[in-house]
């Protein structure tokens, strides 16, 4: 069965905006992606030569650090040597003018000896404790070697440096003590000096790395004489990677320092390759973009637009696509087309399948609540007709007649027709139950009902209490001598009715109470009532409740001997129109 043909194609309806719309949003994520991953790979990867760049930094200052060091350890193992010569000792205790020269003689030649290997000593010189001096070598001035004496007198061996005659020497100095006596005489100095200029082809570890050495924070000899004079923390900011070691035994540190077009040289040509790659990458995004939107989320979207046009109806049916070189969604609107037209049939026939099958529930249904109340009929006419039978041995013909009056009554209530009642009519055939039994024991009960005026507007299952306040007033209360009082309270809820039958009987041992409320918890108790009519009360109620309302709705049982059992019965509220 063909409809109606629906959905045209040269519009742009809600859904397919929607559609196009979140794809667009997935491409501009995929593209984010692709640049917070390209971002991320030149920050790795200049990270990477940046951290290659301080290494090499750091082992330029190591490797400076140690050569230096090493000649400077060199220097002070000569002024060591020197210092504890015997010759020097006699040397610097000599006040004798003529021998002080004769001896200084013999001098020279153990400081030459001394000092022959390190080719960077500028000068040679002894200092006496008088503040006298000798030059082995160099040519410093007299009050350059009184500065000197100034300088480091009352000092121990020590590695510094000094300016004298207007430069800079590293200054290495032992001191010369005659150890004979109790107690060490100190008898002058060896010192050995060492222009810094001399230091600076130390210094040269190519045009990339800028050494220097610093004293005291302040740069005092570099590779590049640019920086000398400049303060450390003035010198840092400027490089890109910057590293300073101290060297062991002086006041002096090295320095090593790439500026930042050293550290990555290539960088203008990486981030140019770099954003090429990216733009090559966005543009394949874009044509992709441009081939999948035209060629799958176009024709989708005229799909889904026709789809959502047909409102969840059957009896339309999609236009054909008028698009060239589409033919696998040309292919999927026929097949939708032929769905909806399979789907129309067979809705059809499963309508008229789910009509019978609610029908035949139906007539099920009614039934089964037929059978339970026949079962409660014929349980409550027999009870009441062998009370009669009872009466009548006895003569008691005025009962007799008052318990006819009743059941007459209540079966013409029973049969009126109506399945859901007023709940006051109830009440009042409950009423009349109530008097038959009062007749039957000799109006031993005494029954209380507290039901509020607004229960009027309210309707419940005909007869579905009498069941439950029989079994009060036999079971719980018939061996119950004087007393014997039954209450019946309602309550109304939100959703639900309630009514609580509670009497003040012997009540129910734990296990006799355990066995019934398992048996009332049952989900399912059976479609049609077990035979006979002996113990139906409680079952027969539950199943005709759950059979109605389901099983959110029922019965509750308590009980605690000697003292009563409760019944609690629960409804949905259902109003009197």
């Amino acid at each position: 069965m063909k409809g109606r043909v629906i959905g045209s194609y040269g519009m742009a309806p809600p859904q397919r905006t929607i559609l196009r719309s979140r794809f667009m949003l997935a491409v501009i994520i995929y593209a984010g992606l692709i640049i917070l991953l390209w971002a991320g790979y030149h920050n790795i990867t200049h990270q990477a030569l940046s951290r290659a760049a301080a290494e090499n930094a750091a082992l330029a200052a190591d490797s400076i650090t140690k050569e230096i060091g090493a000649e400077f350890a060199r220097m002070n193992t000569v002024a060591s040597v020197i210092a504890g010569s015997d010759y020097v000792q006699d040397f610097l205790r000599e006040n004798d003018a003529a021998a002080y020269y004769e001896k200084a003689a013999a001098v020279s030649e153990i400081v030459r000896k001394a000092a022959y290997p390190i080719s960077s000593a500028d000068s040679v010189v002894t200092l006496g404790r008088n503040g006298s001096f000798f030059r082995f070598s160099g040519g410093l001035s007299d009050s350059a070697c009184k500065t000197l004496y100034e300088s480091l007198k009352d000092e121990e061996t020590v590695t510094t440096v000094i300016e004298l005659d207007g430069a800079l020497f590293f200054c290495h100095s032992v001191p010369v003590a005659d150890y004979s006596g109790k107690s060490p005489d100190r008898l002058g100095y060896a010192v050995i000096l060492t222009g810094l200029s001399k230091t600076r082809r130390m210094l040269d570890y190519g045009d990339s790395v800028d050494m220097a050495l610093t004293l005291n924070g302040v740069v005092i000899l570099s590779n590049d004489p640019s920086l000398e004079n400049i303060t450390t923390a003035e010198l840092e900011p400027g490089y890109g990677v910057f590293s300073i070691a101290p060297i062991a035994g002086t006041g002096l540190s090295a320095i090593a320092a790439v500026p930042d077009d050293a550290v990555f040289p290539e960088n203008d040509i990486f981030l140019t390759i770099a954003l090429v790659s990216l733009g090559l990458l966005l543009s394949m995004v874009y044509i992709l973009y441009r081939y999948l939107s035209s060629y799958m989320i176009r024709p989708m979207a005229s799909v889904i637009s026709g789809v959502a046009s047909l409102g969840g109806e059957l009896h339309g049916r999609l236009a054909e696509m008028p698009v060239l070189g589409r033919p696998d969604f040309q292919s999927l609107v026929l097949s939708i087309n032929d769905l909806l037209d399979r789907a129309e049939q067979y809705n059809t026939e499963l309508l008229d399948e789910r009509q019978k099958s609610f029908d035949g529930e139906i007539a099920r249904k009614n039934m089964r609540l037929s059978l339970l109340a026949t079962q409660i009929d014929s349980h409550f006419v027999i009870n009441t007709l062998t009370n009669i039978k009872r009466l009548s041995d006895i003569a008691e013909n005025d009962k007799i007649g008052q318990m006819a009056q009743g059941l007459a009554a209540i079966l013409q209530y029973r049969y009126a027709g109506d399945v859901l009642v007023n709940v006051f009519d109830d009440f009042q055939i409950l009423k009349t139950y109530v008097d038959i039994m009062n007749i039957k024991f000799d109006g031993k009960f005494a029954v209380e009902y507290d039901i509020k005026d607004d229960f009027e507007t309210y309707l419940i299952p005909g007869m579905i209490l009498q069941p439950i306040v029989e079994n009060a007033l036999t079971h719980g209360l018939g061996n119950k001598e004087n007393d014997a009082r039954l209450t019946l309270e309602g309550s109304v809820t939100e959703n639900d009715i309630l009514f609580e039958i509670s009497d003040n009987g012997e009540g129910m041992p734990p296990d006799k109470l355990k066995t019934l409320q398992d048996a009332l918890a049952v989900k399912e108790l059976g479609d049609f009532p077990e035979p006979g009519l002996r113990g139906v009360a409680l079952a027969n109620v539950q199943r005709r409740i759950r059979i109605r309302f389901g099983d959110a709705y029922g019965i509750k049982i308590s009980s605690i001997p000697g003292e009563g059992t409760t019944v609690t019965v629960s409804l949905p509220l259902i109003s009197d129109n």
